[in-house]
C-alpha cells in the first residue's frame, strides 16, 4: 500500500499533460500510487497516459463523459492509500511538493487538508501573477474566516486525509447551472464539521491559466457572485439533509445572500451595459 494516492481527473488535455505528468513522477517523495481517470477525451490524452511504463500509474477510462465531480469521484474509490494528493492534468507540481504536505501532516496531527500557494502560469509557462486570496490566508482561523465568503484554496495543491474526504465525497448540485464548482463544498463541510485546513506558506505548484481552464474563460465568463451562491446553497441544503446546523452553517448563509443580490445587480448591470 503507497503512503499517498495523487489523483488526476483528466478531459482533453493532451497539451499540458506530459508535464503534469512528469511533475508527479519526478518527486522527491516516491511512495505514491498516481490515478488517472480519463473522462472520454476526445484527445491523444489516453495515448499520452498509456505511454508511460511506471508501475506507479494506475490508468482508468470512464465509459462515458460524466464531469469532473463523477471523475474524481471514480478516483476516491480507487485510494488505496492514507492521505490523498490531488493534481489537474494542466498544472505542474513543485519537485518537493509531496515532500512537504506528506511529513506537514504527519506532524500536524489535528490537520485535515493542507495546501500550499500556487504560481500562476499561461500557456506557454510564463508566470502571469498570484492570487491574493491564496496569499493572504495560511493559517487556520484565516482559512475559516475566508472560506464563509469565498474559496481561498488551489484544489491541485492539496494534501488530505483519504478517511475524511472518502467521508463526504465530491458533490455538484444537478441544478447548478454550471456556477458550482467540486472543491468548494467539501472545505465548507470540513470546517463545518470542526476540521482543520492551513496551508504551507510557500509556492508548490504552477497553476495553469488558459482558454480552458477553471480560471479561464469558463468561469470568468460567470458571475463569480453566483458561483459562490449556487455552491453555499447546495453545499447548506445537504447540511440540512443531514439535520446539521451550526454557527459556520449560519454565517454561510447570510454571506450566501449577500452573493445572490450582488450576482443579481450584476446581471441586471451587463443586461444594460451589453
Amino acid at each position: 500500500m503507497p503512503l499517498v494516492s495523487v489523483i488526476m481527473p483528466v478531459y482533453n488535455a493532451a497539451a499540458y499533460l506530459q508535464k503534469a505528468i512528469d511533475s508527479i513522477l519526478q518527486q522527491t517523495f516516491s511512495d505514491f500510487e498516481l490515478i488517472i481517470v480519463n473522462d472520454c477525451s476526445t484527445d491523444n490524452s489516453e495515448a499520452i497516459i498509456k505511454a508511460y511504463p511506471d508501475l506507479r500509474i494506475k490508468y482508468i477510462a470512464q465509459p462515458t463523459n460524466q464531469g469532473v465531480v463523477a471523475a474524481m469521484n471514480r478516483a476516491l474509490h480507487a485510494v488505496q492509500a492514507p492521505y490523498i494528493a490531488v493534481m489537474h492534468a494542466d498544472d505542474i507540481s513543485f519537485i518537493d511538493r509531496f515532500t512537504r504536505e506528506y511529513f506537514y501532516l504527519e506532524e500536524h496531527r489535528e490537520t485535515a487538508v493542507v495546501a500550499g500557494f500556487i504560481e500562476n502560469i499561461n500557456e506557454s509557462d510564463a508566470p502571469v501573477g498570484k492570487w491574493e486570496a491564496d496569499r493572504q490566508n495560511i493559517t487556520a482561523s484565516q482559512i475559516k474566516a475566508a472560506m464563509i465568503t469565498g474559496n481561498c484554496i488551489a484544489h491541485p495543491s492539496v494534501m488530505m486525509r483519504t478517511e475524511l474526504v472518502k467521508k463526504y465525497g465530491y458533490t455538484s448540485s444537478p441544478n447548478h447551472q454550471g456556477y458550482a464548482v467540486e472543491d468548494y463544498p467539501l472545505w465548507l463541510h470540513l470546517l463545518a464539521e470542526g476540521y482543520v485546513i492551513e496551508k504551507i506558506a510557500e509556492p508548490l505548484l504552477y497553476y495553469r491559466v488558459h482558454t480552458h481552464s477553471a480560471t479561464g474563460t469558463f468561469l470568468r465568463s460567470r458571475n463569480p457572485f453566483l458561483i459562490n451562491y449556487y455552491s453555499k446553497k447546495f453545499f447548506l441544503q445537504q447540511r440540512k439533509d443531514l439535520g446539521k446546523w451550526n454557527a459556520f452553517d449560519k454565517k454561510v448563509q447570510v454571506s450566501m445572500y449577500k452573493d445572490y443580490v450582488m450576482g443579481m445587480l450584476k446581471e441586471i448591470k451587463k443586461k444594460l451595459f451589453f
